[in-house]
Parts: C-alpha cells; sequence; structure tokens
C-alpha cells in the first residue's frame, strides 16, 4: 500500500472511531484510549513507514455488551416462583338427606368427609382447573355409608348402633334412601378452590377467599383419576396459569419439582397453608391398569394429589396421582392431561397476571427495582391476593430505599 493510500485509511478509522464516542456514547472509555493510541501509532508510523495493527485492539474492546431484561436466563427458583401462583387447594364434600323408613320420616342433612388435593389452572381466561379425580369424584358408596353412620348414631343412640349386626348394616344400606336437596337420585357435591393461602371452613359464597367449582370432566380413580374443574374468577382476582409440556421426553433420573397442599395437621384460621415446594427425580416409567405412569422419588403426601410436577423447564410433566407412602408416588403424564383438555375443546395458555409478574421478577432480579414496583402494582391490581406479588413489591421497594441511600 502507498503511503498516500495509507494516510486515507488511517484517516477514516479515526474519525469513524472518534465519531462514534463523542455523538453516540455507545463506546467505552477504553475505547477512546484505543482511538488516542491509534492515532499516535498512525503518526509514529507516518514517520517510520510501518502499517500499525488497529484490528486486534478494537476486537478487544468492544466485547460483553450490558444485559438486558429481554436477555435474563430464568432460573430454576425463578421458574418454580413463576409457577406457585397458578397452584390452588380443592375442596370437595357431600351433603344429603336420610329418608328412615322405621321413622317414614326425611333426615338432616347430613354431610360427608372433606377431600382435600390440589390442582392447578390451565387457562386463566376461561377459569379451567386440573385437578385429580379422586380429589374431586368420590365413590357414592363410601359417602353413603358415611351419612347413613351418621344418621343411626344421631337418632337411635350408641347402644343401638353397637348392637347392629352386618346383616343389619346391609338392610339399612338396601332400605334407606340418601337424597340431595334437590335429587332423588344422589347426594348434593360442591367443589370449593382456594389460591395462595388455604384456610378451614367451608364457604357458602363466592369471595376473594373460596370460589365454586363446577366439574367439566372427571376419569375416576382406577382409570386415569384426571378432572378438569372451572371457576368463575371475581373482580380482583385474574387467575395465574400454567404450561404442560411433553412428558414423553422425561427419561429417568431427570429432576422434577413438586407443588401442593400436603397436610400434616389439622387446617385451622390459626394454621393456614401455603402452597409448599418439593424437589425429587424419575426413578421409573410403568404401566398400571393399561396406562404409563411415571414413577418418581419425592416427598408427596396426602393432599398433594392433582397437584402439578414440574420439569426443569418449570412446566408440567405430571399430575401426582397415588403413592405407596411418601417418597415413592407416581404421576398421569402430561400426554394424558393434553387428551381431556383436547376433549374439552381448552386450550393451555398463560395470561395478563403472569406475564406481568414475570417481568417484575426479572426486574427484581436485575436491581430495577422502580420498574419491578410498576410490575408488581400491575398484578396486584389484577389479583389483590398474589401473595408473591405482594413479597417481592416489598423486597423491590427495600432495594429502591437501599440504592436511594447509598448514593
Amino acid at each position: 500500500m502507498n503511503k498516500k493510500l495509507l494516510k486515507i485509511f488511517l484517516s477514516v478509522m479515526i474519525f469513524a472511531l472518534i465519531s462514534v464516542f463523542f455523538f453516540t456514547g455507545c463506546f467505552s472509555k477504553a475505547v477512546q484510549k484505543a482511538a488516542e493510541s491509534i492515532v499516535a501509532e498512525s503518526l509514529a508510523a507516518e514517520q517510520s513507514g510501518a502499517v500499525p495493527d488497529t484490528t486486534a485492539q478494537v476486537e478487544e474492546t468492544t466485547a460483553v455488551p450490558v444485559e438486558t431484561a429481554a436477555q435474563y436466563q430464568l432460573t430454576g427458583k425463578d421458574l418454580v416462583i413463576l409457577t406457585q401462583p397458578a397452584v390452588c387447594f380443592v375442596v370437595t364434600y357431600y351433603s344429603a338427606y336420610v329418608y328412615d323408613p322405621q321413622q317414614n320420616d326425611y333426615y338432616g342433612p347430613y354431610y360427608s368427609n372433606i377431600y382435600y388435593g390440589t390442582g392447578f389452572c390451565i387457562n386463566p381466561g376461561t377459569g379451567h382447573i386440573m385437578t385429580a379425580g379422586h380429589v374431586v369424584d368420590i365413590p357414592e358408596v363410601d359417602v353413603k355409608w358415611k351419612i347413613l353412620d351418621d344418621h343411626v348414631w344421631e337418632v337411635y343412640g350408641a347402644d343401638a348402633y353397637y348392637d347392629l349386626t352386618d346383616a343389619d348394616w346391609t338392610w339399612i344400606y338396601n332400605n334407606y334412601k340418601v337424597v340431595g336437596e334437590t335429587s332423588d337420585t344422589y347426594m348434593d357435591r360442591e367443589v370449593w378452590v382456594q389460591f395462595n393461602t388455604a384456610t378451614s371452613g367451608l364457604a357458602d359464597s363466592s369471595n376473594a377467599q373460596y370460589m365454586r367449582a363446577e366439574i367439566i370432566d372427571s376419569s375416576p380413580w382406577e382409570q386415569r383419576d384426571i378432572a378438569i374443574i372451572r371457576i368463575q374468577s371475581i373482580t380482583g382476582g385474574a387467575l395465574s396459569s400454567v404450561l404442560l409440556s411433553d412428558s414423553s421426553m422425561m427419561e429417568v433420573q431427570d429432576d422434577i419439582t413438586i407443588i401442593g397442599y400436603p397436610y400434616t395437621s389439622d387446617i385451622g384460621q390459626d394454621n393456614p397453608m401455603n402452597p409448599t415446594v418439593t424437589t425429587g427425580r424419575v426413578s421409573g416409567k410403568m404401566i398400571w391398569g393399561g396406562t404409563e405412569v411415571l414413577q418418581v422419588q419425592g416427598d408427596a403426601r396426602q393432599g398433594n394429589s392433582g397437584g402439578p410436577v414440574l420439569n426443569s423447564n418449570g412446566m408440567v410433566i405430571g399430575m401426582l396421582t397415588m403413592g405407596t407412602d411418601d417418597t415413592n408416588n407416581f404421576l398421569r403424564p402430561s400426554s394424558d392431561l393434553k387428551v381431556m383438555i383436547n376433549k374439552n375443546g381448552i386450550e393451555n395458555i398463560l395470561g395478563m397476571v403472569d406475564e406481568e409478574f414475570k417481568k417484575g421478577l426479572i426486574n427484581y432480579r436485575m436491581g430495577n427495582y422502580q420498574d419491578a414496583i410498576n410490575n408488581f402494582n400491575a398484578v396486584l391490581n389484577l389479583n389483590q391476593k398474589h401473595l408473591l406479588a405482594q413479597e417481592y413489591r416489598s423486597k423491590a421497594q427495600s432495594g429502591a430505599t437501599s440504592t436511594t441511600t447509598s448514593q
């Protein structure tokens, strides 16, 4: 390269570097120093006739762009936090009247045992929730025996109760009628859902804490043990949701996360429950009742039934259906859940609450505290009972205060 062309080339490079720095501010001070170094080298090169190597310097000083919210990689912990608000506590009970042919009269109402379980929302717009079939669909024979037992004890007393033989109980079961308030064939059933915090007691109307659910579809325990229920969200109670993944991709020893409402003591107003999170692994695959189930090792107890089990991407790969003990449990794979969802024409999607909460969590993790506060406020405008939005807004406010103080 002749000397004249060299001068033109160096001049263009120097002008470009300095222009970028002064007019856009995109380069750091290191780039300015590099440009100054290039100027010095170019002057020396002009005098000596040598050509300076500028390429390596520019590449070295323009690496590592500033991370943006769009580039933030959610951690496994983040993914579980985002899923928790979609998990709910499901309560089912039956009520009925007893027609006693010996008294020629009706008595009641009597109530069945209360059946507890876990569920998770799959479409926040329509209010569809998945849970285990045995959480909401109790065998009629079990409920009828419980109600007849209560009736005999209440009407005839302890002495007569303990004198009854097996033949007497069989006669009672076959001749006493157990009916609902508006039905002559079956008992009344109520299913209630609570998100966030679960407390004792049964509501008699929907409110911010309790939401009445209707059963859309159900497969009994001895088949696939899946149910879909639906609630009507109320003002200030917009729902969160979770997405189903492809369970066929799961392998033995893959890590899983279990979310649900196990109860190890009575639930009361003084000891409400929040959903708990435990971890485990896929330990095997087996055929049960003619269909495949996933066996997992992980801490799950009574009350976890119907709860979601997540893969490492925070998506549902199965639902807890049964267990042999507290650590050996079985999942109904998400492929089966999708069959029932599709059968009922339900779309599995996330909602506005999910999007705003995700933005808030990312901004909080990046230290953009005011943006995070705005996101969490948007969540709470949609759902006033969103406990995690309340928690992380408080953390973001503390972070913003600390940042201001340090400045």
